[in-house]
Parts: structure tokens; C-alpha cells; sequence
């Protein structure tokens, strides 16, 4: 299972660049592999809420429902603790690892490539 951070959710959207293409591309590969958290979908929707922007907000709906959906339980919250105390990640970037790293996921998929140090041996594919 491979955990997708917001930021490549919204590039696979919105992107109309090489970027965006490739992220569809693997998205497509991966089918039923592909994983969010409640925190993901929160921070997917703040944009086309505030702009009004339904259809944006029904694609996403789209593609979370061929995702699996990870909850965050109490013990990812201590594993983002320990993950911002060491590294200094910002608390979102922190949960998202540490949902990642709970649920055993074999990948992480984002843009930020200062989560590759906090990974502990998670494989972080960047876009």
C-alpha cells in the first residue's frame, strides 16, 4: 500500500504539466494500492471550497473512492511527536508520515522531500 500525500493528490487534479501527467500515470498503475487519511482529504478540499469550485470538489470525491481510507488512530499522533521532535517537520507534514509508517505502508508518495529523512526506512517517492 502506498500512502499519497496531499500535494500529489492536487497535482494529479489540477497539474496540467509533465508533472501532473506522470503522477496520473502512476496513479493509473497502481489502482486499488493507493491510500489517504482523513488529514489528506481536509487539506484537498480547503482550496476548491473557498473558491466554490464543486466539480473540483466531486473529482477528488472521485479518487478517493479508489483509494483506501487510513484512519489515525492515538499512536500515530506519538509517531508524529517523535518525528516533529527530531526532525523539526511541521505537525501536518509529521501525521502524515507517522499514518503512513502505522499502517506498514510500503511507499509514501510527495512532493516534500525533507520527509525523506524522518521516513525510517519507508520508501518516499517524490514528485
Amino acid at each position: 500500500m502506498i500512502y499519497v500525500d496531499s500535494n500529489v493528490l492536487i497535482y494529479a487534479l489540477e497539474d496540467t504539466s509533465e508533472r501532473g501527467d506522470a503522477i496520473r500515470r502512476r496513479f493509473a498503475l497502481m489502482g486499488g494500492q493507493l491510500a489517504y487519511s482523513p488529514l489528506v482529504r481536509m487539506e484537498c478540499r480547503v482550496k476548491p471550497l473557498r473558491e466554490g469550485d464543486r466539480l473540483t470538489l466531486r473529482r477528488f470525491d472521485r479518487v478517493f473512492a479508489e483509494m483506501k481510507l487510513f484512519d489515525i488512530p492515538p499512536l500515530a499522533y506519538d509517531l508524529a511527536a517523535e518525528a516533529r521532535a527530531v526532525h523539526q517537520l511541521k505537525a501536518m507534514d509529521a501525521i502524515h508520515l507517522a499514518t503512513a509508517q502505522f499502517h506498514l505502508c510500503a511507499g509514501f508518495w510527495t512532493h516534500d522531500d525533507r520527509l525523506r529523512a524522518a521516513a525510517g526506512g519507508l520508501a518516499v517517492e517524490t514528485f
